[in-house]
């Protein structure tokens, strides 16, 4: 990969339409109280609403997704019933993409929780959407799903989280396994300065809290080498974008990482303000994104985000 030399015709501020996916979060939220009630436990139902998208520095990758995907759709003969898969992406994304137009998207998850919590939000907006969408446990390094099946295969900032040596490279392969020839594939991971992998204490596969002190694999931090011998030697595509994201006013951000999980969501209003004021995005590799992180995983991270879209080859 060729790192870019930023200018300021290539360096893209905001808006990366924050409000959007904002406010769709929020429409759904409310959607959910009013028909499921508290069926997703008090915390839960209160969260969907407080924190529809669960940081601002989702909403590039959401913004860069989004058009990525409409604009493959507007190119296609016939864009009625295409088939999408979402693998293990925050949900919210593919729920908005069924809401909007006429797709089959399957969405799949490795845990129950977050299949369960989804699907119980897309019954309370399914009336209203244009597309259908289906809900399966998979593991993303071994899909049970034919090859060649989809039109559109993406996942957001998911792949780093694949557990194994191999874990991240095995996912891309069958990635590309169940997508069409000429179909699109978008990816993002992390991205900084140097490659990292990194451990969390207490909590077990990225999210489910294990109650104890030991640490467990958390993700991968990729910079430029990693990311091409990891994940784009196993990608056989062709018409290759490549988008940089990264955080400016670091010590903003990072002082707002030491609030903590909880003001956090009860906080969640601004993550579209901050998105404004801390992503700045261009297109090509940046190899200057600044990066505050170690060994150990925390809150007061900082880091960017590489995102590829292409298509594969016929």
């Amino acid at each position: 990969m060729q790192a870019v030399l930023l200018n300021t015709a290539n360096v893209r501020p905001f808006p990366y339409r924050e409000l959007k996916y904002y406010s769709f979060g929020l429409r759904a939220g409310f959607a959910n109280l009013f028909r499921n009630g508290l069926a997703l436990g008090l915390k839960r139902t209160i969260g969907k609403i407080t924190q529809p998208i669960n940081s601002y520095s989702r909403f590039p990758e959401y913004h860069y997704f989004d058009q990525a995907i409409a604009k493959y759709l507007a190119g296609l003969a016939s864009p009625s019933g295409v088939t999408i898969l979402d693998v293990g992406s925050p949900k919210l994304l593919g729920l908005q993409l069924a809401s909007a137009a006429d797709v089959n998207l399957t969405l799949t998850d490795i845990t129950e929780l977050n299949i369960d919590q989804y699907r119980t939000l897309w019954d309370a907006i399914k009336s209203q959407a244009r597309g259908q969408v289906q809900f399966e446990l998979q593991d993303a390094r071994r899909l049970t799903l034919p090859a060649e099946r989809f039109d559109v295969v993406y996942s957001m900032s998911v792949i780093e989280h694949v557990q194994g040596n191999q874990g991240d490279s095995e996912a891309m392969r069958e990635m590309i396994r169940v997508l069409k020839p000429g179909g699109l594939l978008l990816i993002s991971v992390p991205f900084g300065p140097v490659f990292q992998e990194q451990s969390i204490i207490g909590f077990a596969d990225a999210a489910r809290p294990t109650h104890d002190t030991r640490e467990y694999f958390f993700q991968r931090i990729y910079d430029c080498q990693a990311f091409e011998r990891r994940i784009l030697a196993e990608a056989a595509l062709e018409s290759v974008e490549m988008i940089t994201v990264w955080r400016q006013r670091v010590p903003l951000l990072r002082a707002y990482s030491r609030l903590g999980q909880n003001i956090h969501g009860a906080l969640g209003f601004l993550n579209p303000f901050l998105s404004a004021i801390g992503n700045r995005s261009c297109t090509g590799v940046n190899s200057s994104v600044v990066g505050c992180y170690g060994r150990l995983h925390s809150l007061q991270d900082i880091y960017g985000d590489l995102i590829l879209a292409g298509i594969k080859r016929q």
